[in-house]
């Protein structure tokens, strides 16, 4: 089971080169657990309402898993990861969650960890981080000037792949239309040879009567 370490709320005044909570894999969860007592009473698993949970462990240490409901205890220890928690399930009033542009998820220059960072930050679309300021990409870190410029540098390519991909789409659509206007004149050309013949064939001779 996971046991209390020396940052735990009973050593407040914990000191140190290093918070061993920052060792740990904590992660932030939705979970509707098991009502035992009306489980039994109606023979059938019954859930309580989803409720926030955590899961604690000694990160690579499957055996140390400790999994309860959120405490005040857990959002002090871990405030940026309850925080994020907070942001990706739109619990923060005024959070914006939804900015048109590219998605930094889906930004395979990014790791796990800097989208998780950079949500953390308030960066939703990669368009937010190449118009950062120096301010905020010296939250970043070292890497932060580094990280704007490639910001900019994939949203060029992108742009210039969109106008790439509008252009071969129009260009397309137009042979389409010159196909289908050379078909239609193929067609009429040979409706108006076909009425053209007919028209020199000489008219049939009327038997004489009588």
């Amino acid at each position: 089971m996971y046991s209390m370490l020396a940052s735990d709320l009973n050593n407040p005044a914990f000191v140190g080169p290093v918070n061993p909570d920052s060792m740990l894999a904590v992660e932030f969860y939705w979970h509707e657990p098991e009502d035992v007592h009306k489980s039994e009473a109606a023979g059938k698993v019954v859930r309580l309402a989803r409720m926030p949970y955590v899961r604690i462990q000694n990160a690579g240490d499957h055996t140390s898993v400790m999994e309860s409901p959120v405490l005040e205890s857990h959002k002090r220890r871990w405030p940026d990861k309850w925080l994020y928690f907070q942001i990706q399930n739109n619990m923060v009033e005024g959070a914006v969650t939804e900015i048109p542009g590219w998605k930094i998820e889906e930004w395979t220059h990014l790791n796990p960890e800097q989208v998780r960072e950079l949500k953390f930050m308030r960066f939703s679309v990669v368009e937010q981080v190449a118009n950062a300021s120096d301010a905020q990409c010296q939250k970043m870190g070292m890497g932060g000037y580094g990280l704007r410029e490639a910001a900019r540098l994939a949203l060029r390519e992108r742009m210039g792949a969109t106008v790439k991909a509008e252009m071969d789409k129009k260009d397309a659509e137009i042979a389409t239309l010159k196909a289908a206007q050379a078909a239609g004149e193929e067609r009429m050309a040979k409706i108006e040879a076909a009425l053209a013949a007919q028209a020199e064939k000489p008219a049939p001779l009327k038997a004489r009567s009588g």
